[in-house]
């Protein structure tokens, strides 16, 4: 009975503990607020909505103030014409000071300001996009660690549920060896068979362990060591592919980013052909100077006053560069609505793949489910003539094994229906808000 007094305590304390749920939605609740991929990217959307502004478009004036103070200390000898006599001045101290203000604003150029604003408000669009993509796919990261979490608990479970078998089998065996109505090589081989999925159990064990620290990182939240996740229960989407087509189309983030992209060649395009207009700007200001000296006829001169000026400034020819940006931007743009027009067709067929993926994986759990009920109705029948002495081990144990992989594979079937759902969730842009 060693074995038993030993594998008693790691497998059967836990039904004694009250666990703790955690459900996908609350996984992907603790990725919105915790992640710091997620926290990067709305860090990145805050950077282009700020530069949303006319004055980075150089649509309003720039002022700017300047003052200076100097001074001098020199040795000055002066002659004067006339009948003047000639004066000389050691150490003649002398200080000068200016003080202003100038506002400087381009009144045309082109509309250069104005296209400019307007790609600074596609770029801020172009950002969300680029986000909102992101954060769908940290969100299918979180799914697929939810997911695999689920699978190495289930593992776990089963191989608990398997190592309890192979315990009965073998103290039947060492009992019926201890009374003699048994030959040795049974209980050698329930033994070998107990040693074996204890064996599967320990790294189930450590499986589930590394599953939820793969999680505990992607949602930045300390998860109890007993966590469990919540039953699966599958239910079949009535979706059709021309449905998920359309949906697509009006919501996934990469497409929507590309049409932006395209938006932002364009703005690009009319952006080169202002350097065909002149420049037209006003500048003005107020300017204050003062200046004294110890040497001089002049000691002391101050000057203060408005000025202004409106300029003008066309460029005739700066070999041929502003036509060759016209005839790139051309190019750019063409090729962004090719990427578009690609991006549509290869979003189509993610759709139709994923859709008969999730399908297939419907019909697979659905064949699963069916062969899991007879699986267990052939390990409980085939215990029955084992302990009526109607097999052998050897039949026993394959029963034993054949329930063990039908409970693998039906958690695996689970498991792909809802991750090829999701997948379909995050290809029509709606993962977000289906969370």
């Amino acid at each position: 009975m060693k074995i038993f007094t030993i594998l008693f305590p790691l497998f059967f304390p836990a039904i004694l503990i009250a666990q703790e749920v955690i459900t996908l939605d609350e996984a992907f609740e603790s990725a919105l607020t915790n992640n710091y991929q997620i926290k990067i990217n709305k860090n990145n959307q805050e950077i282009a909505e700020n530069s949303v502004s006319l004055g980075n478009a150089g649509l309003l004036p720039s002022v700017n103030l300047n003052g200076s103070v100097g001074g001098s200390v020199t040795n000055t000898d002066l002659e004067f014409a006339g009948n003047n006599p000639p004066v000389s001045i050691n150490g003649a101290q002398s200080t000068n000071s200016n003080a202003g203000a100038n506002l400087n604003y381009v009144l045309f150029n082109g509309l250069s300001g104005q296209r400019t604003y307007q790609k600074l408000k596609i770029n801020k669009l172009v950002a969300d996009e680029q986000s909102r993509a992101a954060i769908e796919s940290t969100l299918l990261q979180v799914a697929s660690a939810y997911y695999g979490l689920t699978q190495a608990i289930d593992q776990e479970r089963i191989a608990k549920e398997n190592v309890e078998i192979s315990l009965a089998r073998f103290e039947r065996a060492q009992l019926a060896n201890e009374l003699g109505t048994a030959i040795r090589t049974q209980l050698l081989t329930a033994r070998v068979d107990l040693t074996s999925d204890s064996s599967v159990f320990l790294n189930a064990e450590l499986q589930r362990k590394t599953a939820s620290r793969n999680l505990e990182r992607l949602i930045g939240k300390t998860l109890e060591p007993s966590i469990e996740t919540e039953p699966i229960a599958l239910s079949l989407n009535d979706w059709t592919v021309e449905q998920l087509h359309q949906t697509a189309i009006d919501n996934n983030a990469a497409l929507k980013n590309l049409e932006l992209q395209a938006e932002l060649a364009e703005k690009n395009l009319q952006l080169s052909w202002s350097n065909v207009f002149p420049s037209i700007s006003l500048s003005g200001g107020y300017t204050y100077q003062n200046q004294q000296t110890e040497a001089g006829i002049v000691l002391s001169n101050t000057s203060a006053g408005w000025n202004g000026s409106l300029g003008l400034s066309y460029t005739l020819f700066n070999g041929f560069k502003n036509n060759t940006a016209r005839q790139n931007q051309r190019v750019l743009l063409e090729s962004s609505e090719l990427q578009l027009e690609d991006q549509k067709l290869q979003l189509q067929v993610d759709i139709s793949n994923a859709l008969d993926a999730y399908n297939q994986s419907m019909k697979v759990a659905a064949f699963e489910e069916n062969n899991l009920e007879s699986g267990k109705l052939n390990l409980k029948r085939s215990e029955e003539l084992f302990k009526a002495g109607q097999i052998t081990s050897t039949e026993f144990r394959d029963a034993q094994l054949a329930l063990l992989n039908a409970e693998v594979r039906i958690i695996n079937a689970k498991i792909a229906v809802k991750l090829n759902e999701i997948e379909i969730m995050r290809l029509t842009g709606q993962i977000l808000s289906s969370e």
